[in-house]
């Protein structure tokens, strides 16, 4: 009976080195996934809501309290975390030595760790209801999670040059102009007032910010096989 021939120690090496570079790319592709989990779930959790408002309600009144699609709310925003704790990892994995890019990896996955937490064990509660200490807790841990969103970002304008350096410092931008444009309206929804356009400005937030997602996944999926190929023509000569 035949034997298979073992591959050599440099056949191995690059084939090890293969493998890892599937799994960054796999991870880095997790930041595209998380937002497409994110879009589907908050259009198809908003249609199944009776009553609710893209326009004029919050995407947290999604979870809260009270909703009758929080168990639904609660499932995608958990997977959507998961992947963009996967997505963190690939951004590290893709620095290889940039320093800014790293911190933009580590603002990332404390992001997604400091907000873990939030819609299972801390939502707000539904209009209506009487607000209590999750409410408290969700808004405070709502800060944290912008200004950890903002600094990724920042980072990843220091990180990254060129185009992408533009691209970033005008989504910063517009995630100052409608945070600014978010926060009178959150007291009104804290003392069960009206909230006209606060669930369109929170969007435009959110969606804004998920858009530098996917770029920077582009990005680095392809900074990364530019780095493959060049390491590959430098074995061939």
């Amino acid at each position: 009976m035949g034997t298979r021939m073992r591959a050599g120690p440099w056949a191995q090496a690059v084939q090890r080195a293969w493998h890892g570079q599937k799994l960054r790319d796999l991870l880095v592709v997790s930041g595209i996934a998380a937002v497409i989990v994110y879009a589907i779930g908050d259009l198809v959790s908003g249609l199944l809501y009776d009553g609710y408002s893209f326009r004029d309600q919050a995407i947290s009144e999604l979870s809260a309290y009270g909703s009758p699609v929080r168990p639904l709310a609660v499932t995608w925003i958990a997977l959507h975390n998961l992947l963009g704790i996967a997505f963190a990892v690939g951004i590290w994995r893709s620095a290889e030595g940039n320093r800014a890019l790293r911190w933009t990896a580590g603002l990332s996955l404390a992001n997604g760790v400091v907000t873990a937490p939030l819609h299972p064990f801390f939502p707000m509660s539904s209009r209506g209801m009487e607000p209590g200490f999750n409410d408290t807790m969700h808004l405070v841990v709502t800060m944290v999670f912008g200004l950890l969103v903002f600094a990724a970002v920042a980072t990843s304008a220091v990180a990254l040059r060129g185009w992408f350096r533009l691209y970033a410092i005008a989504s910063l931008a517009v995630i100052m102009t409608f945070g600014g444009l978010t926060g009178p309206l959150m007291s009104g929804l804290a003392n069960n007032l009206p909230t006209p356009w606060l669930g369109a400005f929170e969007r435009v937030n959110a969606y804004v910010t998920f858009a530098w997602m996917v770029v920077l996944a582009l990005v680095l999926l392809r900074r990364n096989a530019g780095r493959r190929r060049s390491a590959h023509a430098g074995m061939a000569k």
